[in-house]
């Protein structure tokens, strides 16, 4: 969130769309209403009661025994509370439902985000989104509304029976409303102003604290701990300041409408006094006309503070919906491939280019795999290569060209159909704070048997075997308990757990050591003919008994056949090899 702060017309659309998940609870908001309408309506009995007691319980022929004036009290604060309590109990259990269905909208929005927008993210954007300000929007609305209900309905009743026992200094006191308005609505637009600047200040700590959170061992290594603590600590000051001004914006609000409502109770109490003398109201019928009105007063003054909780609710929310809003993946394709798939692939004529990119990825580039042959790319750095591997999974579409796998053009396949032909390894590892076998069988039905022969064929069950809870072990958050190595061995366990038709290794065996990484070649080889591998390696060793080689160059195969063809081709791939001998 950014740019200027929202006026209250820019929030009125925040408010419209929050109503919506609210709306399948509103049994359990009219249900809270009731029980706050109940508790209302016992706010006129005490100074009506105190009427009585004062003209008539001190009179010794009084018409009601002394006992019903505490009986009557305590069952008059005993029914409020009981009603207070329902109210508030079932407007929670509205607004944690609210919250629940606005967490899973979010959480499903992230889900099917287009791929540029957690490149345009703020590091910890999403969690904030997500996790903390559904909660918090929720329940600074939530506060106002118990505000709204446990004083605004009183303050209704009051004002009734204010207006019933006296109407000509009842509609002088509303005179002061006006000039009460006038100062809430110029602190309140102060408010959005600091609470905007305050809401981007919080994304961004958040941000400073997820980038340490997740390089901390670039951190320490670098000896950066003093230049991260001093980022926090400018970054978090800005947090305190914004937050300071917002709450000095917030609680400008109440003084000034003590004040104003001071001044008119002042007033009124005087012409009530003079107005008594005139026409001899009963010290009974003075006190309860006073404490009436000094109960409005005080309901009305809690009510002034009602605004600025909606108007910081708000902001928060409308960060909350800018993620509800984030552009879906385009899934047009409704097709299925025919079973059984083999995994053949044709790319022809594509190209590709990145907004903000210097020139395209892809230029052209085709290439052909046979079904259950093992091709490898290689190529420097910027030759395209993961821009093929994205396009395959339709990570990304191509400006032209086209994607054929065994034959059907992959535009007209969902993308779930596309997606489960591929097991891939990435270069970037990516594991979860869970057990080794929901790692291993991530998103499928578990078989420790499976997993077992897959940690086998990835050189990691001798490591497993001596854990003393085996598979069941948790690794911490991506992993953190394992070594560099194991990490990596451990995706490669979970793409051959899969068992997809097409596996892509993307720099997978770059961390291994020497003797896992002939271990894993190993367990590849031998399913060589059953699956269709593609190998992305620096380290030429990982592709030299691949089928099939093909040299990529700015955007394009430049070159294509087997290791001894290609080194006595005397080319760009005799070039690399010959650097890598160095």
């Amino acid at each position: 969130m950014s740019g200027p702060p929202p006026a209250r017309d820019e929030l009125k659309p925040t408010a419209r769309r929050l109503w919506t998940f609210f709306k399948p609870h509103r049994r359990g908001l009219l249900a809270a209403f009731l029980a706050y309408l109940g508790a209302a309506a016992t706010e006129p009995l005490i100074p009506h009661l105190l009427n009585l007691v004062l003209d008539q319980g001190f009179a010794a022929t009084a018409s009601f025994p002394l006992w019903m004036v505490p009986a009557v009290l305590i069952s008059l604060f005993a029914l409020r509370g009981l009603f207070g309590f329902l109210g508030q109990y079932l407007l929670h259990w509205t607004i944690g439902r609210t919250v629940l269905d606005l967490r899973r909208a979010l959480m499903d929005a992230l889900l099917r985000a287009d791929a540029r927008a957690f490149t345009q993210m703020p590091g910890g954007a999403a969690v904030t989104k997500v996790v903390a300000d559904p909660q918090q929007a929720v329940s600074l609305l939530a506060l106002s509304a118990v505000v709204l209900l446990r004083d605004g309905l009183p303050a209704i009743a009051l004002l009734g029976y204010l207006l019933y026992t006296n109407w000509q200094l009842t509609l002088l006191t509303l005179a002061t409303l006006p000039a009460l308005a006038l100062v809430l609505r110029k602190v309140n637009r102060r408010v959005r102003k600091v609470g905007s600047v305050a809401y981007d200040a919080q994304i961004q700590l958040s941000g400073v604290v997820d980038d340490v959170a997740r390089a901390w061992r670039l951190v320490r290594s670098f000896n950066a701990e003093p230049h991260e603590r001093a980022r926090f600590a400018e970054t978090a000051g800005h947090l305190r300041r914004q937050t300071l001004k917002q709450a000095a914006a917030n609680a400008m609000s109440q003084p000034l409408s003590q004040l104003i409502s001071a001044a008119g109770l002042s007033l009124i109490v005087a012409l009530a006094l003079y107005q008594g003398r005139q026409t001899g109201v009963t010290p009974g019928e003075f006190a309860a006309f006073v404490t009436a009105l000094l109960g409005l007063m005080s309901r009305a003054r809690h009510l002034t503070d009602v605004a600025q909780p909606i108007t910081n609710g708000l902001i928060v929310a409308r960060g909350s919906m800018e993620l509800l809003d984030t552009p879906a993946e385009q899934d047009p394709g409704r097709g299925e491939l025919p079973e059984p798939v083999r995994g053949e692939i044709l790319l022809q004529d594509l190209r590709l280019s990145y907004p903000g990119g210097a020139g395209p990825a892809l230029d052209g580039l085709s290439l052909q795999v046979q079904a259950g042959q093992t091709v490898a790319l290689v190529g420097p750095s910027g030759a395209g290569k993961s821009s093929v591997i994205h396009l395959l999974q339709g990570l990304a579409q191509p400006d032209a060209g086209s994607i054929l796998i065994d034959g059907v053009d992959s535009r007209t396949l969902s993308l779930a159909a596309l997606r489960r032909q591929f097991a891939v390894v990435s270069q970037d590892i990516v594991l979860f704070d869970d057990s080794l076998l929901a790692n291993v069988c991530y998103a499928q039905v578990p078989d420790p048997a499976r997993a077992e022969a897959a940690l086998r064929d990835a050189a990691l069950w001798d490591f497993v075997q001596t854990l003393p809870e085996g598979l069941q072990t948790r690794i911490g958050a991506n992993g953190s308990t394992l070594s560099g190595g194991q990490r990596q061995r451990l995706a490669i366990a979970r793409a051959l757990y899969r068992d997809a038709p097409i596996w892509i290794f993307d720099e997978a065996t770059s961390a291994l050591d020497t003797e896992s990484e002939r271990a894993v070649q190993e367990a590849l080889a031998r399913h060589q003919g059953h699956k269709t591998l593609i190998l992305i390696a620096h380290r030429l060793s990982t592709v030299r008994h691949a089928d099939r080689i093909f040299v990529l160059q700015a955007g394009r195969v430049v070159e294509a056949g087997t290791h001894a063809e290609l080194l006595a081709l005397g080319g760009s791939y005799a070039a690399l090899v010959s650097l890598a001998a160095e």
